[in-house]
């Protein structure tokens, strides 16, 4: 979260990009509530109308926000990440590398570039 801004959540491999960097992770502790529950999307409740209500344009929808409980753990996973990241010989430049925003253009293929 700290380097590109994206939260700890599941994401589909299909959407990653492999590079052969590598950076050593094996000292980085996931706390014990971080399981398949812990990403499932929350629901929120519908609310029945009613004429008294007014315009259902003037409803506004309720916006989602972290419990504090998804702060503490995102902020303690974020700092074993970046102690890992500082570990790594050239730390400076792949802090850099993980801030950049990364796409491809016309005819780049991801299985032929080389990081």
């Amino acid at each position: 979260m700290k380097l590109n801004g994206c939260p700890l959540r599941r994401i589909n491999q299909r959407y990653l990009v492999a590079t052969t960097t590598k950076v050593d992770v094996s000292g980085v502790k996931v706390p014990d509530n971080i399981n398949d529950e812990y990403f499932r999307r929350v629901k929120a409740e519908k609310q029945k109308r009613t004429k008294k209500d007014g315009d259902i344009f003037e409803a506004k929808k309720e916006e989602y926000k972290p419990s504090e409980q998804r702060k503490t753990d995102q902020a303690a996973v974020d700092k074993q990440v970046l102690a890992a990241l500082a570990k790594h010989p050239e730390a400076a430049m792949l802090k850099n590398y993980l801030k950049h925003i990364f796409s491809l253009s016309k005819g780049q293929y991801p299985h032929k570039l080389v990081f």
